[in-house]
Order: structure tokens, then C-alpha cells, then sequence
């Protein structure tokens, strides 16, 4: 199984509570989950307490590293991440800070440091030609640069000359959805969090609810935070003393990211109105705390950015240009319910559009791409997934392993064991013994896709004993099968696939067909449900109209097969031996061919017109399938499910009428497209990878 040898460094301060500290503690939580990571985490400052702190402290698969007993400054940073780096040669090393930072770290990590910076984007309309072409240079130099957005990755792509591959994004880390929220007013509450600087419009935030009061002398104001910035710092003690002498303020100070986010939730409006030099039309960022009070069904004010606008819609009631207007529009919603429902189920519905295209989860997997992938195929027999195993040989970023069964539940567990500690995905051919073993045995991290045929029917135990909750995909090969395990075996469709088996139709072709127009064909007549009795009845039919008819038989015999001469197979053959005794003492008995089997099915299709299907049950018959992309006209008597695989036209009520139509239509249709359409090996294998690979 692939890990990851990680170390995370932000320059950010887990001491003061803001959005970058909140960003910073969610990312290290969401890689920890991941038991393929062991993560480093170098912090800025040592740990003084407080909420964010804690919340890190708690992960247990963490370990923290503190190098400094004061904050540390840049040159500290790259001494402490070179000195770290020599000692434990890291897979990758993902950091957070401006762009000065980055062009010294990117000296001693070229194409493993994963860089996050959102100075360039800031800085934007100041850059000159030579800086931008430094900021170039560092990313190109990266393993991978992060954005926050589509917007963020096309304006980096285009004004540093990255392609757009090399830049991952990265979305806020949103909180949970609330369910069914009132979209109602209820306390006449302004809320804010986050830090206090100019820029974050803090003044603002201030005039605006001075002049909200004015209107609403009821109106009240939540607000959470501890962390003055940049000019606000020398005023910390007048702010403060302004937020605890006011009645109608509610300063928290600083609490946890859940504590933050409830504190958004009981109330009733976000102010989000940042100064004009961090939110403009150039400006691509979007806040985490936007998304706190969009999650609860909270109507927000905000600047109308360009960004805000694809997000929220041009007509979003409660955008605001300046603390005047802000004050304005809080007023009308607060007194005015259907604005207030209006804005509310904007903001509700934008973040839930929003929140099903995010997947936070593939950060990991970005890390771990330089990686190649080991899948793990287990099972008894491949003979239908070679072109699957085949695929992942040949690709590069894939490691390829087999256990080989040697039956429903004989294996060298040893062997077992040892490729299991090597897979990142596990593809169980057959839901027998195999899935069983590896349901019990998977590890976390891991993934493992089971594709069920028909057999298991007979013995569900095998997928009924498996563990439902460590198989993340079942693939079935056939409409019908689909429902008849969901059913019987109580499978949950949410994690159930039809996907056919595949057919090279590159090899198995019309062209140079050699057929006579007589030749009627069948593939594997083992065991008795496969009814080789029955097409020797058809041909019995055909030969009486017409001597020219003739049954090729492909595969093996049953005296070929050691399990088929057990006692539990006795009546079995005593069948087969009535029948062939018929065969050998009958006149058309001459016009039965039975061909060895072998690896030259292309070529043995060719030799036949018509494919013949008469069990008395079948998954989904691959011979019909592969038949019918060589251009031999499949005749199929009705076995369960086989109307949800192939056309109903194809299908017979019985032998007279397969016989009949035979007979009467000389001139056949072919179904080589049909085939192309459904099985082709590049449809089904490309359908087989994107679930395995997508799994989560």
C-alpha cells in the first residue's frame, strides 16, 4: 500500500483564532484520517493553549514539532524544514506562507515541496513583469502549486505561464451542511469571526452596526476573535473596551472552529464585508467564514465582487458596498421577512451547490501521485478480466499483483497476507471465498471492488459472510444480476455498478470471416446447464432439411475436466454419455466438430454463422457477445436475464422456433455495432478503472 512520509508548515499562528489558524487546524485534521500518512507538523509558534491548539493536540497520529520558545521568522522556517528534511527524507513537504519564503524553500525541495500561497493573487495589480516571472519559476519548481479556486488556477495559469494541471485546487474547508434551516429571523443578530485588522473591515464592522442601531436600537452583535492586525494592533485595549462596554455586543474572544461555527449558527446575519483591497473584482478568494453562515441558511453581507457574484447570483439582495449600505440592507432584512427568506435561501442554496463539488479528500491522493498505485487482483479465474489486468500492466502510474486461487476457497494465505500489505486497491474476480478473506482482512486506506457473476448465486454464503462495510464497490456483469443479488443478498445499491464484460473488438472482428453459411457454433458445453443436448437437437432439425448444416463445439469435454469425475458429478456424466453415444451412432452425428479448447477464439469465430445460447442459465454468456462482434448471428434460447443483455429479437421460445428462423432468413443481420456499443474492451475497461480509482 502506498504512504506518505509528510511534513506540514503554515505561517500561521495557532495561538490567535482567524480563518488562516481555523484553515490551518481542519487541513492537518483531514490528512491525519488518512491512515496512509505519516504526518510531521512544524509549527510557527509554541503551544500556549487555547481551542485550535487543542484541536490539533487531540489527533493522536500527529507529531507536532516545535523548534523555536518565540514565533519564528523566515530564515528559521527553512533551517528548521532543511534540518527536518535531512533527517527524515520526506515523500513531500506541503507548506502555506508568502512568495519570499517559497523562493528559498523551493532551494532545498525542488519537485517535493507542494507550495500555498495567496500573496500573488493579493498583489495582483502590482507585480511587475520580473516579479511575476520570479513567481513562475518558484511554481514551475514545485511538485505541485495550490489555489483555492477554478478562478484562482486560471488567472495563476495565465499570468505566471503554469499549465493548469500543476495547480491543485484546493477549496475552503467548509463546515457541514444544516439541515432544513428556518430561514427565518429570529434574534435580530449581527454575527462576526475572525480577526480584527483594517483590511478585514473591523472599522467597518463597527460603523455599520453604530448605524444599524440607529434604526434597530434592538439589533445585537455576536462576535468571536482574538487576533489584532496590522494597525488595529496598537488599538487592541480601545477595541476591546468598545465591544465589553456596549449591551447589545457579544465578544467571545477566542473559541473553537465548532464553538465559531454554532456561534454563526444562532445568529441571524454574517457580516463578511471585507475592505475593498482584499475584496475586488481582481480578488479571487473566498472566506471559510462566508461558508459558516451560507452552511447554517444565514444571509450574509458582502461586497458584490465578481467572485461573490458567481457564487451568490447577480441579484443577491444583501450586497453592500460600504458600512452605510451595509447598515441599510441588515435593517431591511431584519424587518423584512421575505427579504430575509429571500437572501437566507440564496446563500443556502449557492453553498450546496458549492459543497457537491468539493472533495477535500484528494489532497492526499495529490500528494501521493508520484506514487504508483498497486492493484491486487484475487481470485480463481481471470479468464473475463484480462483486458482489465492487461490495462493496468501497461500503465505506468500502476503496479500490477495476482493471487491466484486455486479454487472457491483454496489459497496460500501467506502469499495472501504478503500482497495485502502491498495493495492500494484489491479487485476480487468472483464474490466467493476470496472476498470473504479479504473483507476480513483489508486494511484501512485500502480499496476493495468485488465483481460478481453468476456461481455466487448457488452460494451466497461467501458474499452474505463477507463484511459489507470494508467492501466499498460490487460490480455486476448483468442488468438482471444486478437485482437478483441486491435482493437475495441484500446488497446496498449505493454501492452497486452494472458494468458487461468486455469484448476485444479489435481482435475478434468481422473481416476475413470464412463461414459457409451452414455453421452453427457453441462455446463450452460443461457442465450439463449448458444444454450441448439441445444444440445437438437443432442441428438434428437443420440436417433433416438440409445436409450441409453442421455444429462446431468448442472447449473441453467433461472426461477433460478432473472435478467432473467425483462422485457428485455421476449422473452428470452418465448424461454425457448417453448423449455422446447418440452423436457417434447417428448420421449427423458426422456433422459434429468438437474443437480443443484454446486461445484461438477470433479465429474459430470466424468459422461459424450462428452462436449459439441454450442453458438453462447464464451471468450474461460472453460466447454471444464475442459471436456477435465477429459477425456470427446470435440464437438464444430465454435464460433468466438474457432480454436485459442482448436484443429480444435474438431470443427464441424454444428449439422449432430458433430452428424456423434459421430456415427462413438466409440473409442475416449482423450485430457487430450492437457489440461495439455495449462490450468493447475500451468502454468496459475505461468503466471498470474510473470505479476502482474513484473509489473513496
Amino acid at each position: 500500500m502506498k504512504s506518505l512520509k509528510l511534513l506540514v508548515y503554515a505561517d500561521v499562528n495557532l495561538n490567535i483564532m482567524d480563518g488562516s489558524s481555523v484553515w490551518l487546524a481542519e487541513l492537518l485534521r483531514l490528512i491525519a484520517a488518512d491512515p496512509r500518512v505519516q504526518l510531521d507538523f512544524l509549527q510557527k509558534a509554541p503551544d500556549q493553549g487555547g481551542p485550535l491548539n487543542e484541536q490539533v493536540r487531540d489527533i493522536a497520529t500527529i507529531n507536532r514539532i516545535e523548534k523555536h520558545p518565540r514565533p519564528m521568522q523566515p530564515g528559521q522556517v527553512v533551517e528548521a524544514i532543511r534540518e527536518l528534511d535531512d533527517q527524515n527524507h520526506y515523500d513531500r513537504v506541503l507548506v502555506r506562507g508568502n512568495i519570499a519564503l517559497g523562493q528559498e524553500l523551493i532551494k532545498i525541495l525542488p519537485g517535493r515541496l507542494a507550495y500555498y500561497t495567496l500573496e500573488p493573487f493579493q498583489r495582483m495589480t502590482e507585480l511587475t513583469r520580473t516579479e511575476k516571472a520570479g513567481i513562475g519559476q518558484l511554481l514551475k519548481k514545485t511538485a505541485f502549486a495550490i489555489v483555492q479556486s477554478e478562478r484562482m488556477r486560471t488567472s495563476y495559469s495565465r499570468e505566471f505561464d503554469i499549465p493548469e494541471e500543476h495547480l491543485y485546487i484546493l477549496p475552503p474547508l467548509i463546515p457541514p451542511i444544516v439541515k432544513n434551516p428556518s430561514f427565518r429571523n429570529r434574534l435580530n443578530t449581527l454575527c462576526y469571526t475572525g480577526k480584527f485588522s483594517e483590511e478585514w473591515g473591523t472599522p467597518g464592522l463597527v460603523d455599520a452596526f453604530n448605524a444599524l442601531k440607529q434604526k434597530l436600537p434592538y439589533a445585537k452583535l455576536n462576535i468571536a476573535g482574538n487576533k489584532f492586525h496590522g494597525d488595529l494592533g496598537g488599538r487592541k485595549d480601545e477595541i476591546e473596551q468598545y465591544f465589553a462596554s456596549d449591551e447589545n455586543i457579544n465578544w467571545v474572544g477566542e473559541v473553537s472552529r465548532q464553538e465559531s461555527i454554532q456561534l454563526s449558527r444562532d445568529s441571524d446575519i454574517g457580516f463578511a464585508l471585507r475592505s475593498g483591497q482584499i475584496d475586488n473584482d481582481n480578488s479571487q478568494e473566498l472566506s471559510t467564514k462566508l461558508f459558516e453562515y451560507m452552511s447554517a441558511g444565514k444571509p450574509v453581507i458582502l461586497r458584490p465582487t465578481k467572485v461573490h457574484k458567481d457564487l451568490l447570483g447577480d441579484d443577491f439582495p444583501l450586497f453592500a458596498e460600504n458600512h452605510a449600505e451595509a447598515a441599510e440592507k441588515c435593517a431591511a432584512a431584519m424587518t423584512n421577512v421575505a427579504l430575509y427568506e429571500q437572501a437566507a435561501k440564496m446563500a443556502y442554496s449557492a453553498y450546496k451547490r458549492f459543497a457537491n463539488t468539493v472533495n477535500h479528500a484528494e489532497i492526499v491522493e495529490r500528494l501521493l501521485n508520484h506514487k504508483k498505485t498497486t492493484v491486487l487482483f484475487a481470485g480463481h479465474d481471470f479468464k473475463f478480466l484480462t483486458d482489465v489486468i492487461d490495462a493496468y500492466d501497461k500503465d505506468d502510474k500502476f503496479e500490477v499483483l495476482i493471487d491466484k486461487w486455486k479454487g472457491h476457497t483454496q489459497h496460500n494465505e501467506d502469499e495472501s497476507l504478503d500482497k495485502l500489505t502491498q495493495a492500494d486497491i484489491i479487485f476480487c474476480e468472483w464474490g466467493l471465498g476470496n472476498i470473504r478473506w479479504y473483507s476480513n482482512y483489508k486494511k484501512p486506506g485500502q480499496k476493495l471492488v468485488v465483481r460478481v457473476h453468476r456461481q455466487e448465486v448457488q452460494r451466497l454464503d461467501y458474499l452474505c459472510d463477507s463484511i459489507e462495510k470494508n467492501i466499498d464497490k460490487y460490480i455486476f456483469i448483468a442488468p438482471y444480476r444486478y437485482e437478483e443479488f441486491v435482493a437475495k443478498a441484500h446488497m446496498p445499491r449505493r454501492k452497486s455498478k452494472m458494468i458487461f464484460n468486455s469484448v476485444d473488438t479489435d481482435v475478434i472482428t468481422p473481416s476475413g470471416r470464412y463461414s459457409d453459411g451452414f455453421t452453427i457454433g457453441m462455446v463450452g458445453i460443461v457442465p450439463w446447464g449448458k444444454r450441448l443436448d439441445r444444440a445437438v437437437e437443432v442441428l438434428k432439425l437443420l440436417w433433416e432439411k438440409n445436409k450441409n448444416f453442421k455444429l462446431r463445439v468448442k472447449g473441453k469435454k467433461p472426461n477433460e475436466l478432473p472435478w467432473m469425475l467425483n462422485d457428485n458429478h455421476k449422473e452428470e456424466m452418465e448424461r454425457f454419455e448417453h448423449l455422446f453415444n447418440s452423436i457417434n451412432s447417428e448420421p449427423w452425428g458426422k456433422n459434429i466438430i468438437f474443437d480443443p479448447h484454446g486461445n484461438d477464439m477470433s479465429n474459430w469465430y470466424k468459422k461459424v454463422d450462428y452462436i449459439l445460447s441454450v442453458s438453462d442459465y447464464e451471468g450474461s454468456h460472453q460466447a454471444v457477445a464475442e459471436g456477435m462482434a465477429s459477425g456470427a448471428f446470435p440464437l438464444i434460447l430465454p435464460w433468466a436475464g438474457a432480454e436485459t443483455v442482448y436484443p429480444k429479437e435474438l431470443i427464441f421460445s424454444g428449439v422449432e422456433a430458433l430452428v424456423s428462423f434459421i430456415s427462413c432468413n438466409p440473409d442475416r443481420k449482423q450485430y457487430v455495432e450492437y457489440a461495439r456499443k455495449h462490450f468493447d474492451r475500451r468502454l468496459i475497461v475505461s468503466q471498470i478503472r474510473e470505479l476502482c480509482e474513484s473509489v473513496s
